[in-house]
Order: structure tokens, then C-alpha cells, then sequence
């Protein structure tokens, strides 16, 4: 591949390849010997307290008062004051008893489940209704709709026997399809006709039996793009792949009816596949393995692309809780299915019976899958406050994306393999689903929203953004529109909160002070609807706080600040009149925090047992340098730096390298190992480059004004980070940092040591598990280990009871009283 790198390119990738050489056991460039010494020792008393002391170490925090082991570098009193919390006792959770429509099939059609506790239908895709018994469908398309068509009704060119109603006439989704349409999700499989088509369901079979045989689905690179026209010649109209023949696929020896894999052409195999259902594995996709949903529907449901059916009398977004006064029967045998061990775990609320004391007084880790209790849990036993009441929203704000999404690695953080290994994966917005699942499994969350302390709504809108939005002509809220995608975001929200005043009184309680919102799209809660954000918690990646903002991003679907008016949405106001007037983000009630990182992302980091390299780049940005941006992307940092660094050669000159993928080739994780500074700037909003840095060791440089850093406004950041205006982004930036004193560098590695647990995600055990194999490889690999004063001491093994979670629910705890009282945080800083 280099040698297909133009000149200038070779040579910067020369520049940094020579490279890493594993750090001496002798340290080059310390401070004096009694200050290594010191520092070295405060961190080797946090260590202990992190939970790597030997037995007979005290306990990390007492009631003496004083700063506890456990919080180093944090701001205020939170953190002691959550461990120091008197303990709850414990008590059964409540179970609701409302019954719900039925039909001959049962509550809610046999389709959708009853929240027992409010007596409402909650439907899957495919349906809706008082009863989950009215048809709900999302057609494969050939458009959008347009200003003056129906709001009501999406988009269909299939007929009524699924098929494309006219494969020559133009017009593409990503819907589209050659095959058989899968009308209530928009996805296209082999016909009915074919040996390996979707069969359909027998006649008078009950609503949830959707096929008598599954079949071969049709991915949207295996749509044959070639058809023949009235006068037999071959023509491709603007869908499909130009290279597959629809014989290719319907032939006998087509996708649709071969049995062996080697029977078909190289086109076919190269773009024919499984992707788009994740049941299915194997070269033709005769293999049926596990599908991902929350809890793996706590063994009392089945999993349906996402989305659980809960059994009888079961309900609940994972099926964990039961209607009163009917017996709690145990779930499926999980030794019959032994791949769920890491995957399903005991719900904490739902349990029947009290915990053994020494789990009881747990913190957030102990309650999501494995995790450890945190240090001194033995000497307490009852419930931690605060308790979180997670809302089971309607499937249609959650679960339903997962049954329209039609890829695997995306809208998640985990996924089944073929031969059902459960495998982690990130895209940029996985802490969606990650952080839900997580707070269903904490022991923090409870079943009774009378006690709760917190409210948390969980929306799946950077799941609808990508990749729902757009692939066929539904789902849409407010002005039935791909191109706004902003608008949608508002419009959704405000639907959920909606929902929420019609069916429970708590909002109203407290007018929403004690309910938060994950927003961690790009630009975090910037169109957050006025009437939410004026009072509610905003979890965000985008800590912007200037009052008077316009949208910075280069990407046009989200540019919020260019107005929309649609017929019949909003009363043909202009959509910027749900959110114009409030902040990004308002230090005094949210938190901007970290996106979701899995441990292999930063394996190559000394902090998770790696063996030290030498730091011999000063400073490092890889990635999206917006040379084919519009100037306002990263606002125009990113290219004033790139340039910088180019026209005036700092590879060469002072080891700082800029620049994208293919310019700074090899491994990611090893170039920031390797690095003093790592550049955090913005992308089209928010982008994980802080994160990045922490969990290699890397210093961050942050350039970005008026917008705080992950955990700015909670933790001492400053002491391991520096910050520069956006203009001071020069020819002198070389001289800034090789001006500071190796000693002072010493100094702040030491600090990010002693907390760059906070900005990684450990809860689960799937992540623990991941965890452990990348430190013990780690550990295996490392031929000298870490010298005894170098500023990163890995410790034995991870704090979960102090990770970025576990950060949250901390500062949660302690905001209850101004979540609480009678007035709130105005919106404006």
C-alpha cells in the first residue's frame, strides 16, 4: 500500500515508522528522585484504593472525613459523599396488575407486551393499535414523500404480492428491492417462488408467525441492477448493482436456489451475503445463530431482531419484571445455551429476594453482569442511592430501530459471531444502547418510580440518524424528511416526553428536573426542544456553551440552524422554534461525558499492562484533516493545523505528526502510546479525540473554545491536559510545547494516572471479559514490564467500581438535592 502513497506522504510515513522502541528500564528525563518518589507513592496508595491493595489495606473511603483514595482529581464533594451515603434497605419491587387490550390471540394481539404497570400496548415493527392489531408497514420504496403528499401514509412500489411493482422505472432507496419486500420492515429476501425464498406463514396462523420459511435475504449490493426492457435489451435503471442479472439471482443456479456456495458466480458471492439479518450466518446463510437483544430478554422472552416478545405475564423492555399475583417461573436453562452466560445476567430491581449483604452494599458495578463490588462493601449492606427509574418507552423510541436497522454493526456494542461468540463492537454512537442496557442491570435502578431519584428516558435517535433514517419512506417524525435530520431529532424527543406526561405523573412532579436525556449525536442537545432542556439532565459528548450558537457542523441533514416549515407540522412554524434560545450545554445540571470505547481500541496503552514505549512524538492527530469539507467543519481547526504542520514540515522537525489515515500509516493505538500531546478538537460536533488520548497516556492538547472537555466541570482535567485558544493555533505551537519542562510532563502523566479510569466504560461482563484478555495479554507479552517509578502503573485489574459509569451515577448523586428542589437551573450560563 505505501507504495502508492504520493512523495511527500512516503516520507512522512518514513518518518514515523522507525519507531517505537520499548522504554529502558532506567528512565530518561525524570524530575529528581524525591519527587518521582512522591508522586509514585501517591499513586500507589490510589492503586490500593482502586481496589489492587492486598488484604489488610483499610478501606478506600471512611466517614473521618477527608479526601477519599477513591476521588482522586475530582471537584467538590460528590464523590465522597456517594461512598459515604447511608445504605437503603432493601425491598421487593413493586408489580403492575393493569391489563391491556386483547384480542383472540391475547393481551395486545400475542404480538406486542402489556406494561402491566400503566395498561398499555407496547407493538414491535409490523404493528400498531390500542391491541397491537392494526398493520403498521414500511414498504420498500422508490422515494420520499414530498412537501404535498400525505403525512400519514410512506411510500410504497411494491404490490401485493411484495414484488417490485415496476423494476425499469427510476427511483432508489436503500429499500428497493428485486426480490420479496418484507412490508412491515422494509427488507428484501428471495420470493416465495424460489427454493430458498420467504415462505409465507400458514393460513389462520397466529400474528407473531411471520413466514413458515425464513429464506435468503437480498442485501442492497446483491439487488440485480439489470433488467430487460419491452424490447428484450438489457438496461440498468438507477438501483441496483449494474453487475448482478436478475438471472443471477432467480436462476436455478442463482443466489435464491443453489444449496452449495461454490455453485456461485464471484459477483454474487462477493456482494450476496447474511448482513442485513443477524439470525443468519454462512456463505448462503443456512446457519441460524443468536440474535442480540437487552438481557437477552432476561430468559423470559424471545429475542425477534432486537425487540422482545416477553412471555406470558412477563414484561418490561427485557422481559424482567412479572404481573402481580402470578408466579415468578425461572427462565430458559442458560446450560442449554451456555454462549448466554456473559450475555444474560440477573436483573438487581427484579430480584425477589434480598442479596447476600456483601453484594447488597455494591455500587453500580456489582449490578451490571460481574462487575466487582467496590472496596469496603462488606461493612454495609442495603441499596446505594441514587435510584434510577428507566422508563420501558414505547418500542417505536427504542428497540423497533433495532428491527429496521438491517446491519449488525451499528445501533449497539455487542453482537453475536457465527458459532455464537458474543463479540464488542463501536460505532460512534454505541454508548446509546450501551449506557440503557447498563442502567437496566444496575443496582441503582429500581422498579418503583415513587422512590426513584432520577428518571432516565431512553430515545434511540442516533440509531433512527443512521442507519433507519432514509432507507425506506418510514419512520419519520415531524416533517417527513431525510434531509433534516435535526428536525426529526426535535420532533422525537418531543414525542417521547409526550408520551411520557400522558401516561405518568412524573415529569410534572418535579417539571422535569429529575429526568435525563442521553443527546450524543454530534451536536449534542443544541436542538434539544426548549421546553426539555430548560430543566432536564443532558448526558452529552458536546460540551458547547455559548447561548447564541449556530450549528457547526459541515454535514447538511443536521445543520439545525437553517429553517424548516412543512404543511401541517407545527402549525407551519418554522421547526428552530422548539429549541432557539437555550445552550448546547449548561455545566450547572448536565455532563458532558465519554463515548463508548472498547478495550481493544486501546490495547496498545501501558495503562492497561501494555510495556511502556518511548514517547518520542510530541504531538499526534490522525484522521479527518476536513480537506474536502466545507471551512466551518472542526472550525476550520483541523485544517489550519494540518496546514500548519505540512507547509512548515513538523514531522521532520520536531516529531509532530497531522494528517490522515493514509498519510500516518500503521497501528492507531501504538502511535498514541507513543505521544507526549494528542490534538482534541472539534469534527462536525463532538469528536472522541479526548478519550483517545486518556486511555493511551497521551497528554491532550484541547483547542476548542467556550466547550468543555469530557468531565470538565467534575474532574481536575487541567492537571494532565493543556488547553490553547483557537487562535493561537501558529507557527510558534512547536515552540509551546517543546518549551515545557520534561519534569512538568512527568507531573501530568502522573495525574492522568491517577484517573483515566473515569473515561472508560468496564460495566458487563461481556467488557470485563474483554478487559481481562487484552491486560493478561498484555501482561503475557511484555518482556521487561513496567520500570518501578515510570509515571504508569497499570493496575492488577480494572476498577469497575470507578469507570466512566460508575462517574456518573457518582455525580448523580450528588446533584439530588437541585434535582430535587422546588426551582432549577436556568437554561442560559
Amino acid at each position: 500500500m505505501r507504495g502508492n502513497l504520493p512523495k511527500a506522504r512516503r516520507q512522512l510515513a518514513a518518518l514515523l515508522d522507525p519507531g517505537p522502541k520499548k522504554l529502558p528500564v532506567a528512565l530518561t528525563n525524570t524530575t529528581e528522585a524525591a519527587a518521582s518518589q512522591y508522586d509514585h507513592d501517591e499513586l500507589h496508595k490510589s492503586n490500593k484504593a482502586l481496589g489492587t491493595r492486598h488484604a489488610g489495606h483499610p478501606a478506600a473511603c471512611d466517614r473521618s472525613g477527608g479526601k477519599c483514595g477513591l476521588c482522586a482529581l475530582t471537584r467538590g464533594s460528590w464523590c465522597e459523599e456517594y461512598f459515604r451515603q447511608d445504605r437503603v434497605p432493601w425491598k421487593p419491587a413493586p408489580r403492575g396488575s393493569k391489563d391491556c387490550s386483547s384480542t383472540k390471540w391475547g393481551p395486545c394481539n400475542g404480538v406486542g407486551n402489556c406494561h402491566y404497570d400503566i395498561g398499555v400496548c407496547q407493538c414491535p415493527a409490523g404493528w400498531k393499535g390500542k391491541a397491537c392489531d392494526e398493520p403498521e408497514l414500511r414498504p420498500c420504496a422508490h422515494g420520499h414523500r414530498g412537501a404535498g403528499m400525505p403525512l400519514d401514509k410512506p411510500i410504497s412500489h411494491i404490490g401485493p404480492d411484495g414484488m417490485d411493482l415496476n423494476p425499469l422505472e427510476q427511483g432508489w432507496t436503500a429499500s428497493r428491492c428485486s426480490g420479496f419486500c418484507d412490508a412491515e420492515r422494509g427488507s428484501c429476501w428471495c420470493p416465495p417462488s424460489t427454493k430458498h425464498g420467504r415462505k409465507p406463514p400458514p393460513p389462520d396462523s397466529p400474528p407473531w408467525v411471520r413466514y413458515s420459511q425464513k429464506g435468503r435475504p437480498i442485501g442492497l449490493p446483491c439487488n440485480a441492477g439489470m433488467y430487460a426492457d419491452k424490447d428484450g435489451k438489457l438496461v440498468h435503471p438507477n438501483w441496483g448493482n449494474k453487475n448482478i442479472l436478475l438471472e443471477d439471482l432467480m436462476g436455478p443456479n442463482g443466489w435464491c436456489n443453489v444449496d452449495d456456495e461454490k455453485a456461485l458466480n464471484q459477483t454474487i458471492r462477493s456482494n450476496c451475503g447474511c448482513g442485513s439479518d443477524e439470525g443468519l450466518t454462512g456463505w448462503v446463510c443456512s446457519t441460524v445463530k443468536e440474535q442480540t437483544c437487552p438481557n437477552q430478554c432476561s430468559g423470559h422472552g424471545e429475542c425477534d431482531a432486537g425487540y422482545c416478545r416477553c412471555h406470558q405475564g412477563w414484561y418490561g423492555h427485557e422481559c424482567a419484571r412479572k404481573k402481580a399475583g402470578e408466579a415468578m417461573e425461572p427462565g430458559f436453562d442458560v446450560t442449554q445455551r451456555p454462549w448466554l452466560k456473559d450475555a444474560l445476567v440477573p436483573v438487581p430491581a427484579a430480584a425477589p429476594e434480598p442479596p447476600p449483604a456483601a453484594e447488597g452494599s455494591a455500587g453500580v458495578g456489582a449490578g451490571a453482569g460481574g462487575a466487582a463490588a467496590e472496596p469496603g462493601a462488606e461493612v454495609a449492606s442495603g441499596r446505594m442511592r441514587p435510584f434510577i427509574y428507566v422508563y420501558d418507552m414505547p418500542p417505536e423510541f427504542t428497540s423497533r430501530m433495532h428491527q429496521y436497522k438491517l446491519v449488525l454493526e451499528y445501533c449497539g456494542y455487542r453482537v453475536f459471531r457465527p458459532g455464537n461468540v458474543t463479540t464488542l463492537f463501536a460505532d460512534g454512537y454505541s454508548i446509546e444502547v450501551y449506557l440503557h442496557d447498563m442502567l437496566m442491570l444496575s443496582k441503582h435502578r429500581t422498579f418503583d418510580p415513587e422512590e426513584a431519584d432520577y428518571f432516565y428516558v431512553p430515545v434511540y435517535f442516533t440509531c433512527w440518524t443512521w442507519p433507519v433514517n432514509g432507507y425506506a419512506d418510514m419512520p419519520f417524525w415531524g416533517a417527513p424528511t431525510t434531509a433534516h435530520r435535526y428536525s426529526n431529532g426535535a420532533n422525537l424527543w418531543l414525542a417521547a416526553k409526550r408520551w411520557i406526561q400522558s401516561n405518568f405523573p412524573f415529569w410534572d412532579r418535579r417539571g422535569g428536573r429529575d429526568h435525563i436525556w442521553l443527546t450524543n449525536h454530534d451536536e449534542g442537545a443544541c436542538y434539544m426542544p426548549t421546553e426539555i432542556y430548560n430543566t432536564s439532565i443532558m448526558l452529552t459528548h458536546w460540551g458547547r456553551m455559548d447561548l447564541n450558537h449556530t450549528s457547526n457542523t459541515a454535514y447538511r441533514a443536521d445543520f439545525y440552524s437553517q429553517p424548516l416549515e412543512w404543511p401541517g407540522v407545527l402549525d407551519g412554524k418554522d421547526v428552530r422554534t422548539l429549541y432557539e434560545g437555550h445552550p448546547c450545554y449548561d455545566p450547572r445540571k448536565d455532563l458532558v461525558i465519554p463515548g463508548f470505547k472498547p478495550p481493544l481500541h486501546y490495547s496498545q496503552s501501558p495503562l492497561l499492562g501494555r510495556q511502556p514505549y518511548e514517547r518520542d512524538i510530541l504531538l499526534y492527530l490522525r484522521g479527518d484533516v476536513g480537506k474536502h469539507r466545507s471551512p466551518n467543519y472542526s472550525r476550520g481547526i483541523r485544517q489550519k493545523l494540518y496546514s500548519l504542520a505540512s507547509t512548515n514540515n513538523w514531522a521532520e522537525k520536531y516529531r509532530i505528526y497531522i494528517g490522515e489515515k493514509n498519510e500516518l500509516v500503521g497501528n492507531y493505538g501504538e502511535h498514541l502510546a507513543r505521544s507526549i500531546f494528542c490534538a482534541v478538537m472539534p469534527g462536525d460536533g463532538y469528536a472522541m479525540r479526548f478519550e483517545d488520548a486518556v486511555l493511551h497516556g497521551c497528554l491532550p492538547l484541547i483547542i476548542m473554545d467556550h466547550t468543555h472537555a469530557l468531565f470538565e466541570s467534575i474532574l481536575d482535567i487541567d492537571s494532565f491536559s493543556l488547553r490553547i485558544r483557537e487562535s493561537a493555533v501558529n507557527d510558534h505551537l512547536p515552540n509551546l510545547l517543546s518549551a515545557i519542562a520534561p519534569e512538568q510532563i512527568e507531573r501530568m502523566q502522573r495525574k492522568l494516572a491517577l484517573v483515566w479510569h473515569r473515561f472508560a466504560y468496564a460495566h458487563g461482563a461481556v467488557l470485563q471479559t474483554a478487559l481481562h484478555e487484552v491486560h493478561s495479554k498484555n501482561v503475557a507479552e511484555a518482556s521487561a514490564g513496567t520500570p518501578e517509578l515510570h509515571p504508569y502503573q497499570p493496575v492488577g485489574r480494572f476498577p469497575v467500581h470507578v469507570d466512566a459509569l460508575s462517574t456518573i451515577i457518582q455525580w448523580l448523586h450528588g446533584r439530588m438535592g437541585q434535582a430535587h428542589a422546588a426551582g432549577g437551573a436556568a437554561a442560559s450560563p
